[in-house]
């Protein structure tokens, strides 16, 4: 079988001579094919009755003279070959035989399969009936859902790689992708190793894909089944299916004089457009989906098309075999480990199933798209569970990396396995937006909201370590406070939401089902948590978010929600008292209708801001910051007709592009009206663009946390050891979530989830963090008593941007204590 990956050539391969033995029990008997990446054999197994035919696969080493890109190589050979093991049970997935290393190559030794290819039954210009595609479809599905539930994602689903075994007429899946990547490994100047080339065939690979450094997901897999289908339906190979120039989609359903239009349904048709739609946010996010969809939609029985009779009658013997194993970074431990001091219990039976992509504790990068080669080798490690090599080397990562928190929880988590440690857990979820290609927009938010549990965390374990020579490199020895929890430690999982909201309901439904799991912080942003709440609270999950300020928690309170985040109430009085205090009685608005926090934020400031004598108008065909098309130079233009106005800019929690456009506004108005917005606009891209501009002395900010005021004001003195810098309002905020959810944990004798409920509703319940003492509404879950302050830009040439933010009581940096010169 030909191996068609889409670059050519990586590394040398050996001649193997035909009679040739390998490992001292295979002898080659013919070359099957040979693509950039590896060969296939046929061979006999000569050590076993009857010499048994079986497929051997050869991968060359990668070709560099790194010895760390070898040892990369080897380990995620043998992981990948031990996954594969496991997918070999599936009767539909060929079984691996053997793995070995010889002269320079990795050998794998797989089931010799007798069938024909998909792609000689999709012949040009034959249409198969709807009947027979939606039989194919589900067929390779289910095979794809037992792939992605061993946390692998194929990545080159092709006709060629789905084999018609000729014994029962079943649809084999062979030729997984990252056999292929091994090979690709290579390194930089900076020691990172990774992949250097984009595994997949041309027209059956989505846009992302084609990032060698995206992270592969199982919409990868459903994009390319999509596109199988429809070269069913219409006769013609993907690479001659035209491409709408603007959005990037493909135009399949359409019809010209000589080509007739597709016989289709409308139902299949949606389905079908679904799995294969240019942006991946707008696909199927699993199999699960595209099934239920299915069931809903369509019921069909199988039918072979005329090409497989017709094949059937003049049946020609073939040799085909698996080659391939599981994709690199596609290959997911993720499964949370059950923590020794909570009873397993079990899930729901109305929950759908839980995923665990986009979830880690230490065995998958999550918050970047490429890694320290230390921290990447000490993931590898933490997944093959040996956790004191993993301490060891994610250690050497975060002296090599102090701001990246994901490394911090990632040592916490090595440390307590390392040591058998006894401790409880809880999650995080974050928002972390990617590109088309799998490049991530917004680490920095990530990290932001990382940095507070993850010192939270270190704080807790500190305790459990012995003051000796071992554990002096330890981060946060000798200035963090440490205290464990009754003599335990803390375990930290963090989540992946995308700020998506079907990702979102994904792992909140994943989080729910881990029993380990005693409470979660997040979600971030309103949207996401409005769309998550009912999974937590129906299933008695804590839930404490550190951004979600909409009101619309409050008019409809959870038993299980809770936020340390002030309401869209508290923020709208402190941006409403900003505007009567500069004397600005009149307010036009751009904000994001579609967005739970925006909306909520609008709400709440109108009605303050009219109840005090103001008033407020929003510009129609304006006023929407999450259009793609918004023009914000117009929009200030239309402000000014109005006379003296300020602008109340609300962007969302980047779930959508708002913050862009917002900041863009800041840019176009300059100093000419007064603008607020909220804690959303405290970014490093807002300090980016004041820089540019001569001043920025009319912007506020809502802001529920600063250095400068800290109530806690060691917080900010040991944030600057540790991370090498200082923190934001974010940072605080989970650092409270965490330290809230520790001292519910130390008042209870036996945690448990409902015992965390009960225990933060209490009225006499009360926790200290950095922004005040945290304390609940035991009706609502909100907060009493939250922070309110607005915050300014000042210069001040010794930060990045030469601008910083600081409160607004002080005029400038030299009055805030600040030095700069």
């Amino acid at each position: 079988m030909k191996d068609r990956s889409l670059s050519r050539g990586v590394g040398k391969f050996m001649c193997v001579n035909l009679g040739e033995i390998l490992h001292e029990s295979y002898k080659i008997i013919a070359l099957l094919g040979q693509g950039g990446f590896a060969r296939t054999y046929t061979a006999a197994q000569i050590n076993k009755p009857n010499n048994p035919l079986c497929v051997v696969k050869e991968i060359p080493f990668p070709p560099s003279n790194d010895p760390r890109v070898l040892e990369k190589g080897r380990k995620r050979f043998e992981r990948e070959a031990s996954a594969l093991r496991r997918l070999g049970k599936n009767s539909r997935i060929p079984e691996l035989f053997d793995r070995f290393e010889e002269k320079d190559r990795f050998y794998l030794v797989q089931e010799y399969v007798q069938g024909h290819p998909l792609s000689q039954e999709l012949t040009a210009g034959d249409r198969w009936n709807e009947k027979n595609t939606v039989a194919l479809l589900r067929e390779v599905l289910e095979i794809l859902k037992s792939v992605h539930q061993e946390n692998i994602i194929h990545r080159d689903i092709t006709p060629s790689n789905l084999i018609r075994r000729e014994t029962d007429k079943k649809i084999v899946l062979i030729d997984f992708g990252a056999v292929k990547e091994i090979s690709t490994f290579t390194s930089n100047s900076t020691g990172e190793i990774f992949t250097s080339q984009a595994i997949g065939t041309s027209g059956y690979m989505p846009a992302e894909q084609y990032n060698p450094r995206s992270l592969p997901q199982p919409y990868n897999d459903i994009y390319a089944l999509g596109i199988i289908a429809i070269q069913a339906l219409t006769g013609q190979r993907p690479t001659n299916l035209p491409q709408d120039p603007e959005t990037g989609e493909i135009v399949w359903d359409y019809s010209t004089p000589d080509r007739p239009a597709v016989q289709v349904s409308d139902k299949l048709k949606n389905i079908l457009t679904k799995m294969v739609r240019f942006h991946f946010q707008d696909r199927y996010q699993s199999v699960d989906e595209v099934l239920q969809d299915l069931d809903l939609s369509i019921v069909e029985g199988p039918e072979l098309p005329k090409t497989a009779r017709k094949l059937r009658s003049g049946f020609r013997w073939l040799l085909f075999a698996v080659a391939g194993i599981a994709a690199f970074g596609a290959i997911v431990f993720l499964t949370p480990r059950i923590s020794p001091l909570i009873p397993r219990i079990s899930p729901p039976p109305t929950l759908p199933t839980p995923s665990p992509d986009g979830v880690s504790s230490g065995k998958k990068l999550l918050v970047q798209t490429s890694a320290l080669w230390s921290k990447q080798r000490g993931i590898n490690e933490f997944a093959d569970s040996n956790y004191p090599e993993a301490l060891k080397l994610l250690k050497q990562s975060w002296r090599e990396d102090r701001r990246d928190p994901e490394t911090l929880i990632y040592i916490n988590n090595a440390l307590l396995k390392a040591i058998n440690a006894e401790y409880y857990t809880i999650a995080i979820v974050v928002p972390i937006r990617r590109n088309l290609d799998g490049s991530i927009l917004n680490a920095n938010l990530a990290e932001e909201l990382l940095r507070g549990i993850a010192q939270a965390q270190t704080e807790v374990n500190l305790g459990l370590l012995a003051a000796n020579e071992n554990n002096k490199n330890f981060p946060g020895q000798g200035f963090l406070q440490p205290k464990a929890i009754k003599g335990k430690g803390l375990k930290v999982v963090i989540a992946d939401d995308g700020n998506i909201k079907s990702y979102a309901v994904q792992r909140a439904n994943y989080l729910v089902a881990q029993p380990d799991i005693l409470a979660v912080i997040g979600h971030y942003t309103s949207d996401m948590t409005v769309e998550t709440v009912d999974i937590y609270n129906q299933n008695k999950l804590v839930a404490i978010s550190p951004g979600s300020t909409t009101e619309e928690l409050t008019r409809k309170p959870r038993k299980f929600f809770f936020r340390t985040a002030p309401t869209t109430s508290i923020e709208a009085e402190a941006l409403v008292n900003q505007l009567l205090l500069v004397g600005d009685k009149k307010a036009a608005v751009f904000y994001n209708p579609n967005s739970p926090f925006s909306a909520s934020l609008w709400e709440e400031f109108k009605k303050q801001f009219e109840a005090k004598g103001g008033s407020t108008f929003r510009i129609s065909n304006y006023y929407d910051l999450s259009k793609n098309n918004f023009n914000a130079e117009a929009a200030i233009q239309k402000v000014e007709k109005a006379g003296k106005t300020a602008l109340l800019v609300i962007p969302d929690g980047q779930v959508t592009n708002s913050l862009e456009n917002a900041i863009e506004m800041i840019k176009a108005n300059g100093d000419r009206n007064w603008i607020v917005g909220p804690w959303t606009l405290y970014e490093p891209r807002t300090l980016e663009v004041a820089k540019q501009l001569k001043s920025v002395k009319k912007l506020g900010v809502s802001v529920f946390w600063h250095p400068l005021i800290s109530f806690d004001k060691k917080f900010p003195q040991n944030a600057e050891k540790l991370w090498g810098g200082p923190l934001n309002t974010r940072s605080a905020l989970t650092y409270d979530a965490a330290r809230t959810l520790i001292k519910a944990l130390e008042m209870q004798p036996e945690p448990s989830r409902e015992g965390m409920q009960k225990t933060l509703a209490d009225p006499n319940f009360k926790a200290e963090g950095a922004t005040g003492i945290i304390e609940f509404d035991s009706k609502t879950g909100n907060r009493k008593n939250p922070p309110k302050r607005v915050a300014h830009i000042v210069p001040c040439s010794r930060e990045q941007f030469g601008v910083t933010f600081v409160p607004i009581e002080f005029s400038t940096a030299a009055a805030a204590g600040l030095k700069c010169d």
